[in-house]
């Protein structure tokens, strides 16, 4: 699922790279605008892989993760490699305006979000990396205030964590919503107001109650019965996803152009629609027997894929540095396939090339130190505290209907 989002926002910038999103195929432009739904789908991942450890041992009244040893983990995992691609970006473009007093902390530090003058700065895309890094902050401060809640039996514990992410979800729409009533009437207008995490909570909510969800059915004989046809026929959850991305890409009033002006309401229905496309297309990899249905078997389970997966961060970080060369290079200009593809297959080679250096060369030794400060309380190595993650599907339980 990660290589998915990551492909997804590449595949996104090389129609604006390649200039769909100006002109282009008029049948295709709106879809491919809607690929950033990319960035939702990490968000939901997010949520879900770092939440469960926390939500299993809240329902199961068992020791929870210790935070020095999680914050260990979540800044070998994300520091390293971002600080090393920031660095060399700016150097190998040439970008202004971070080698300087104010730059150094605002980009290194994660805090180019919060002007709205550098939120395109350094890595542009590292906005969604500041806002996964206050998540990371948040996570085990709202996991130990949900622990401290009593509850008498198992059940009871599992509405009190479903009703405080209903109120994440809530409280963020809320706070979407008074961030675009003070901007008027006018077209949105992305600021540092609409850049931060409470804007983003309630997607980080849903996966996280995935993540809750995932924890109760674990132990049943068989999930409950409105999953069961996504368990057994696993593309449905798909074909559910295709139905918002339709929406949102011909349905709302979006054309897929750059210079599209988004109204109020169609920003708070790009957004809920994004929620529930990455919804659906979690579901199959979350829940039921990984070994059934073609989905699971042959395009999760793809080892391309799974290794595109494992070094998805990397391609995250350098694509847009690969990108920006190929423009300096007049990319179109030698393009012998149409100027999309030939864009795309481009920065999809160069990104793969510079991700693999920095995974085995920095990302992978740089986990490793994970050792120095473990986590003595975690039980369970299936869970995401074991990075990096494998490279092969993860054995399913006895009983194949369990999540």
């Amino acid at each position: 699922m990660r290589a998915i989002a990551a492909l997804a926002v590449l595949t996104t910038h090389a129609a604006f790279f390649s200039g769909v999103v100006v002109g282009g195929n008029a049948a295709l432009r709106p879809y491919l605008a809607r690929l950033d739904v990319g960035v939702t789908i990490f968000f939901l991942i997010s949520g879900f892989l770092l939440y469960r450890p926390f939500a299993r041992a809240n329902l199961r009244g068992e020791s929870a993760p210790r935070g020095v040893p999680y914050a260990w983990r979540r800044l070998l995992r994300i520091v390293p490699a971002y600080w090393l691609a920031l660095t060399v970006s700016v150097i190998w473009l040439g970008s202004k305006g971070v080698f300087t007093p104010t730059g150094i902390p605002t980009f290194y530090l994660f805090g180019q979000t919060y002007q709205t003058a550098t939120i395109a700065g350094g890595l542009n895309q590292a906005w969604t990396l500041c806002i996964e890094i206050t998540f990371y902050v948040f996570l085990p401060v709202w996991a130990l205030v949900m622990r401290s809640l009593r509850a008498r039996e198992p059940r009871s514990r599992l509405r009190l964590e479903l009703g405080g992410l209903a109120v994440l979800f809530v409280a963020s729409i809320v706070a979407k919503l008074l961030v675009l009533s003070a901007q008027g009437s006018r077209p949105v207008h992305s600021t540092g107001a609409l850049i931060n995490l409470p804007m983003f909570l309630d997607q980080f909510a849903v996966g996280m109650a995935i993540a809750v969800m995932s924890v109760w059915w674990e132990d049943r004989e068989e999930l409950p019965r409105l999953l069961r046809p996504l368990d057994r026929f696993p593309v449905l959850a798909w074909l559910l996803a295709l139905v918002p991305f339709i929406v949102v890409s011909r349905g709302i009033g979006l054309r897929g152009f750059i210079s599209d002006p988004v109204s109020h309401r169609q920003y708070i229905e790009e957004h809920l629609l994004y929620t529930a496309v990455a919804f659906f297309l979690l579901l199959p990899a979350v829940f039921g027997n990984q070994q059934r249905g073609f989905l699971r078997r042959h395009v999760l389970a793809n080892r391309v894929l799974l290794w595109l997966g494992l070094i998805s961060y990397g391609i995250y970080l350098w694509h847009q540095t690969v990108f920006d060369q190929l423009q300096r290079w007049h990319f179109d200009a030698a393009s012998v396939i149409h100027p999309y593809i030939g864009w795309e297959l481009a920065a999809l080679g160069g990104a793969v090339v510079l991700a693999a250096i920095s995974y085995y060369a920095l990302e992978r030794p740089a986990l490793s130190l994970k050792r120095l400060i473990p986590d003595r309380r975690a039980t369970v190595r299936e869970e995401a505290i074991a990075e990096p993650a494998p490279l092969a599907p993860q054995p399913v339980p006895a009983a194949g209907e369990r999540a």
